[in-house]
């Protein structure tokens, strides 16, 4: 009976050994992706947080770069009344902001590393070379695009060319199709009404702003110096439908994004034309001439002719034309035109305008060849990961001689009652004396 018992036991020593190892095996394959797993999210943390920080190394640089073009913009003096004003070289349109450029001014010098016994030591000044990854950085001048804040004064006439700006931007019939379309609300507005709207979401007061232009053909846009007139309706009727109701800001817009809140604009308006639009100039502030774009070039000579409407405007050839004379004259965008400069092209061309509405000292002129606001937008590479930043900056103009003593001036954000002001998203701020020149952040975005 005991062999026999013996013999039934047989074999159970490499039973329990199999289901051992079996065991075992599942716990290391579970410990090894563990492992694995941690060890790729510490990987795509790191280089995260590496993109984040070069992108923002883009937007450092990038504004170095607009703080000389700003300086090297100042040295140059203006004409004399009656006199072309000299060209300026626009250096952030020539100078490619990027890891190459970093790396040749900024990259130091490290010691090389220790060298193991017996070995020779690396020699003293050897470069650390580069951290992994890149990036670029691209300006864009705020300055030559439409500005919907509609809150300039109208004594001037620069109110009614901002309406004449959006006007030609936006009315060519092949943009029919966007303001036939419903929105969610089941409501349609026309290219006036969106002007309306985009006035009331910026006036100060609750009643519904009227239109004071007529259109006698489809791109032809007479205005008055006062563009609008005050109505009897209620601005926040359009506002009031819906499950998420809201009142007009009665403000200037703080973003491009707060566009979506006005009646009128949907994706696709934003689609067709945000590139073209901007909200961050200050008041008052005039359109720059400075654009080699075919579309800006035609709609900047509709807005100055005089009368408008003239049929060498809409000439198929025309904005050809126009485009040629400009990249031969500014040698492909490189340097600066005036507004007189590009009047006498007009001229040349066969516009018909008046020459004194583009003088310096005339009130009625709506342009200007610098620009104070920059977009910029840099985008980082690290392993995997990418990420952008889009930042606005916004230098503000000095006096000859003046230094520059209020937070705006020193690119620093503005303080109330000792403690920095409250706002939307967190602006990152330079200080010291480095920050005067680098601008002001009005907006910044990370993707």
């Amino acid at each position: 009976m005991a062999a026999r018992a013996r013999k039934n036991e047989r074999g159970a020593a490499l039973l329990l050994v199999i289901v051992a190892v079996a065991v075992v095996t599942v716990l290391a394959a579970d410990l090894a992706y563990d492992t694995q797993v941690s060890l790729r999210i510490a990987g795509n943390a790191r280089d995260e947080l590496r993109a984040l920080y070069l992108a923002k190394s883009g937007v450092a640089l990038q504004r170095l770069v607009l703080s000389f073009q700003q300086d090297l913009d100042d040295a140059i003096p203006k004409g004399l009344p009656g006199q072309l004003s000299p060209p300026r070289i626009q250096i952030w349109q020539l100078v490619p902001v990027g890891s190459a450029l970093a790396a040749t001014f900024f990259q130091e010098q490290a010691p090389g590393p220790v060298a193991p016994a017996g070995q020779e030591r690396a020699p003293a000044g050897a470069s650390a070379g580069p951290p992994p990854g890149g990036f670029e950085a691209v300006a864009g001048d705020e300055g030559r695009k439409v500005n919907l804040q509609l809150d300039s004064a109208f004594t001037g006439g620069l109110l009614a060319a901002q309406v004449q700006a959006l006007w030609q931007l936006i009315c060519d019939p092949r943009w029919d199709a966007l303001f036939d379309q419903e929105d969610e609300n089941g409501q349609r507005y026309s290219r006036q009404e969106l002007i309306m709207n985009l006035r009331d979401w910026v006036d100060e007061d609750s009643l519904g702003s009227a239109l004071a232009a007529s259109v006698p053909t489809t791109c032809v846009m007479i205005t008055p110096l006062n563009p609008f007139e005050q109505g009897f309706t209620d601005e926040n009727f359009p506002y009031d439908r819906g499950e998420d109701r809201y009142r007009a800001k009665n403000a200037r817009m703080d973003s491009l994004g707060e566009m979506y809140l006005v009646a009128g604009v949907t994706d696709a308006f934003m689609a067709a034309f945000g590139d073209g639009l901007t909200v961050y100039l200050p008041r008052d502030e005039k359109r720059n001439v400075n654009t080699t774009d075919r579309a800006g070039l035609l709609e900047l000579a509709r807005i100055v002719a005089d009368p408008p409407g003239q049929p060498v405007l809409y000439d198929p050839e025309f904005p050809d034309r126009l485009q040629k004379v400009v990249l031969e004259r500014t040698l492909g965008g490189v340097l600066s035109i005036s507004p007189q400069d590009f009047g006498q092209i007009l001229i040349a061309l066969g516009v018909k305008l008046n020459m004194n509405n583009l003088s310096d000292t005339s009130p009625k002129n709506p342009f200007t060849d610098r620009s104070r606001v920059f977009q910029i937008r840099a985008t980082a590479r690290s392993g995997d990961v990418t990420k952008v930043v889009e930042a606005v900056v916004k230098f503000d103009k000095l006096q000859p001689g003046q230094v520059a003593t209020t937070p705006a001036q020193r690119g620093q954000p503005a303080r109330q009652g000792g403690q920095a002001a409250a706002a939307p998203q967190q602006l990152p701020a330079l200080t010291g004396q480095g920050a005067t020149a680098l601008g002001q952040l009005v907006h910044w975005r990370e993707d």
